[in-house]
């Protein structure tokens, strides 16, 4: 887009409307900012101008940085946002007011708190989430926000990268609040304070400093022991110090030095990659762009156990009318019951107002039977994972839904095309693969089959918006990506348990490193009986895949994990915290001899690099097999659906980070083990090719 239309100037009287027109949000790349500086400056050189509202032309006021601009040399060129922007709107002559709506995040909220006056409408998404990329606010936002709004609230709001709507915003940081018409609001108040002077800027304001370095050291004591590892947690604390310390000259060329140092900070690279990653899976390739969604009201859960509970509960919670349906009476009652119980736990905590629970359970009802479901425009099944059952709930589904419904199973494995096969309407089937508890986890794997229409597509992206998932486009295999990826992460776990590892170590080391569950306490949170059934099939369907047997010998003696309080562990009573199975160790030390392996003393090097490597090998089978579009769709399932750790960057990141040509090197050490499925160790094809040309996994993303 030619710099001239990114921002434009409408005059109203004496009064100059700024409107930012850099896309959807409003991004601060380098051409924007260019084109808001040369309006300013025209306003600057009106004589008749008496103010400046400064409005995003789009979907927010500004969304704050452009990512993929932040590591090329535009996104430190002149104008830049904290030196040559802001402090441009802080010396004019005239207050400038920013009218906010949609969103002020980042750079864009901190953009605002240059200007002299805000006023914005209820709804809009304010906050300083630089902290969540590895981060902190580089434009002002550490020494403006402390003096608008208070110093401990300011630190609390950057610390933990919360976002807040502009009607629940801590005084001081909003001027007015407006539901009329932005604009028209944005230029009344503007005629308000056209004459008002002097005109107020937050970097004059003092902070008070009594006791400010005790309690600023009891805050860094407090985020050293922060679990999310964000590299920018301490330079946040040194920086809002200075807001109090120091002049706002001084607090602003240090936070901008600190924010240099971070922004090429090697630990920092994982977080934007992950931001980005999670919005670049949201694009399906090969999607026509005629492609429409169809519209959403009323859904409908088949199945009303654990996982199809949460599905209701989330789909309630995002506005549809659900209609909740079991082979059993008793079940679905029991799923209603615990809905009510969540959420009148909200109500008691704060969470949830009285009147938005009451419209919530009267958007769940009881369906009595398939013909209740007429009028739904998706049906999601939520069954047992057997194939017959879910034959037969399809083809009843396929007997009584509209036209243009959706028909989504939540299996996570099954062939979703053996599913659709069974119906007239194979364009309109889905997989959306949730996972436990639905109503929580962020992830949602969908499904295409080889019949899925784009339309289909389409519709199922927008339902993972609306219910706040994060979404990744995976085509047929047994298991997707998540779980035929954690197959071979589990079995080198077990694996490293038969040849002298115990649970508990191999636990410690993926743990420590950054796993929030090892993989032996997954096993027993999941049931030990489950992965049994994966087991079982797989003997059937891959007979060629070698599979530890020690998993065989915990299920005999009837160790499903907590539901039986042991498994891989114990679990007192009363308790979910695992204690070491003493029952165990004998157990494993037999089985080994049994097998004629010499058990060995395993370090915590090998346990990681073995389990995460798998996952990496498994992974590139699935890239080149074109079950996932890109690298960063399998870190966004790993750091959304499985505890990867976000400082990690996702396993295909780490693998970058690793090196591929060491990571090649290191498999191919792990084949001269007879005992770790040597065949699987022979690096996938596509690992070998980047490797020997040098090459990125990711080489050929789009941004």
């Amino acid at each position: 887009m030619n710099e001239s239309n990114l921002a434009n100037a409408e005059r109203h009287a004496g009064t100059h409307v700024i409107v930012m027109n850099g896309g959807p949000l409003n991004l601060l790349a380098r051409q924007l900012r260019a084109a808001i500086l040369r309006e300013l400056d025209a306003a600057a050189a009106d004589p008749d101008c008496r103010a400046v509202v400064l409005v995003g032309g789009a979907r927010a006021f500004s969304a704050g940085a452009d990512l993929v601009e932040m590591d090329t040399p535009d996104s430190l060129a002149d104008p830049c946002l904290h030196l040559t922007l802001i402090e441009t709107i802080e010396a004019m002559d005239v207050p400038v007011v920013a009218a906010i709506h949609g969103s002020a995040l980042g750079g864009g909220l901190e953009l605002a708190l240059g200007c002299h006056y805000r006023i914005a409408t209820p709804d809009s998404l304010l906050g300083l989430p630089e902290i969540t990329l590895g981060l902190m606010p580089g434009a002002g936002g550490t020494q403006r926000l402390p003096r608008a709004i208070g110093m401990e609230p300011a630190l609390n709001l950057i610390l933990e990268g919360r976002t807040f709507r502009a009607d629940t915003a801590p005084e001081g940081l909003i001027d007015r609040v407006v539901k009329s018409d932005l604009r028209e609001a944005a230029l009344a108040f503007a005629a308000e304070v056209a004459g008002k002077r002097p005109m107020p800027r937050l970097r004059d304001v003092r902070l008070p400093s009594d006791n400010v370095q005790g309690f600023m050291q009891f805050v860094r004591n407090a985020v050293s022991r922060d679990p999310r590892r964000l590299p920018g947690l301490r330079p946040i604390v040194d920086s809002v110090e200075r807001a109090a310390l120091e002049p706002a000259d001084r607090g602003l060329v240090a936070e901008y030095a600190a924010f240099g140092r971070l922004r090429s900070d090697a630990a920092t690279r994982p977080f934007r990659h992950a931001f980005l990653a999670e919005r670049r899976a949201f694009t399906i390739d090969g999607l026509s762009p005629d492609a429409r969604p169809r519209p959403l009201r009323q859904a409908a859960v088949i199945g009303a156990g654990a996982m199809g509970q949460g599905i209701a509960i989330a789909l309630a919670e995002a506005g549809f009318e659900v209609r909740l349906m079991d082979r059993s009476t008793q079940v679905v009652e029991r799923a209603i019951d615990a809905a009510e119980q969540s959420w009148d736990r909200a109500v008691q905590r704060g969470r949830l107002r009285a009147e938005d629970r009451a419209a919530l359970t009267g958007r769940l009802v009881v369906a009595a039977s398939y013909d209740y479901l007429r009028e739904a425009d998706i049906a999601i099944e939520a069954v047992v994972e057997d194939m017959a059952v879910k034959h037969e709930v399809f083809t009843a589904l396929d007997a009584v839904l509209k036209p243009g419904a959706i028909l989504a199973t939540n299996t996570s494995a099954l062939d979703v095309n053996a599913i659709a096969g069974v119906t007239s309407r194979p364009g309109d089937v889905v997989g959306l693969h949730f996972f436990n508890p639905a109503n929580v986890m962020k992830l949602l794997e969908i499904v295409r089959a080889d019949a899925t229409s784009d339309e289909a597509l389409a519709t199922s992206m927008v339902l993972a918006r609306r219910l706040g998932k994060v979404a990744v486009v995976a085509r047929v295999c047994d298991g997707f990506i998540g779980n035929r990826m954690v197959e071979q992460y589990i079995r080198q776990a077990q694996f490293l348990v038969e040849e002298g590892a115990t649970p508990a170590q191999v636990d410690r080391a993926l743990e420590g490193w950054g796993m929030a569950m090892g993989p032996f306490r997954m096993l027993d949170l999941a049931g030990n009986d489950v992965t049994a059934l994966v087991r079982q099939r797989r003997a059937i369907e891959m007979p060629q895949m070698i599979y530890p047997t020690l998993p065989d010998l915990i299920l005999s003696r009837g160790w499903l994990g907590q539901k039986t309080a042991k498994g891989w562990y114990d679990y007192p009573p009363g308790s979910r915290k695992p204690v070491e199975n003493r029952d165990l160790l004998p157990l494993i030390e037999a089985h080994s001899a049994s097998l004629g392996v010499e058990r060995r003393k395993i370090g915590a090097e090998e346990i990681i690099e073995r389990c995460l490597l798998a996952l990496v090998n498994e992974g590139a089978a699935i890239l080149a097999e074109g079950v996932a579009q890109r690298p960063s769709d399998i870190d966004v399932v790993y750091l959304n659906g499985y505890g990867f750790p976000r400082h990690r960057g996702g396993p295909m990141l780490w693998a970058e980070t690793l090196g591929l040509v060491s990571a090649v090197r290191k498999m191919r050490r792990f084949a001269l083990n007879p005992h770790g499925d040597p065949a699987f160790w022979e690096p996938h094809h596509l690992l070998l090719e980047r490797a020997e040309g040098l090459q990125s996994l990711f080489d050929g993303e789009a941004a």
